[in-house]
């Protein structure tokens, strides 16, 4: 074994197979329960969903919680990927006011707000919580009707609430199908430090 070969220390208070399960058995919850979810919940999604990395640390980025249901209904009149009535919706965007101004930037930007989603969706997920990304929505209603100045570009819809019932994870595509080991359509990993196109026994 190699200097290179040695495993990497778990985080201390996190089991790795427990974090994995976490990973693979979320899925997209649309229909909820009436409950509500208190704001100290509330509170701990938002810190998930904060963690999440982004481009240069410019944390492009603006969240709008939105929990009164008058507030819920009328965002659903604009937004038919919203399905049921979840305790919560957070509107996530992109904010053109920071970082660098050129093209590719844009989508820099909404790539680091599907990223804090991806936390937004783990976090509730941990928390006994179902939630769904969405992005069918009309941008322009909800511009209007939550005071979005011109620099926020809505991304996504995430409603979150207590799941009406229990969801088996969606099936995936076999590991062979997509990854590939140093060069694409090689699906077996080689040996380390192995020559390119050397078999292993």
């Amino acid at each position: 074994m190699t200097s290179q070969d040695h495993p990497p220390a778990p985080v201390p208070g996190i089991a790795p197979a427990e974090f994995l399960r976490a990973l693979t058995t979320r899925t997209a919850v649309r229909a909820y329960t009436d409950t509500s979810i208190t704001l100290e919940t509330v509170n701990a999604l938002l810190e998930g969903m904060q963690a999440a990395p982004s481009a240069g640390n410019t944390q492009a980025w603006s969240f709008i919680v939105i929990r009164e249901p008058r507030n819920i209904r009328r965002l659903r009149a604009f937004a038919p990927g919203v399905i049921g009535h979840p305790a919560l919706v957070v509107l996530a965007c992109s904010d053109d006011s920071r970082g660098p101004e050129y093209p590719s930037e844009k989508q820099v930007r909404t790539l680091c707000v599907a990223m804090a989603v991806q936390n937004l969706l783990l976090t509730a997920h941990a928390h006994g919580l179902g939630a769904c990304p969405v992005h069918s929505f009309a941008p322009e209603p909800l511009r209007l009707l939550f005071d979005l100045p011109p620099y926020l570009q809505p991304v996504l819809l995430v409603p979150i609430g207590i799941p009406a019932h229990q969801r088996s994870p969606s099936s995936r595509r076999a590991s062979d199908e997509v990854i590939s080991y140093e060069t694409h359509g090689q699906r077996e990993p080689v040996s380390h430090g192995a020559p390119r196109g050397a078999t292993t026994t």
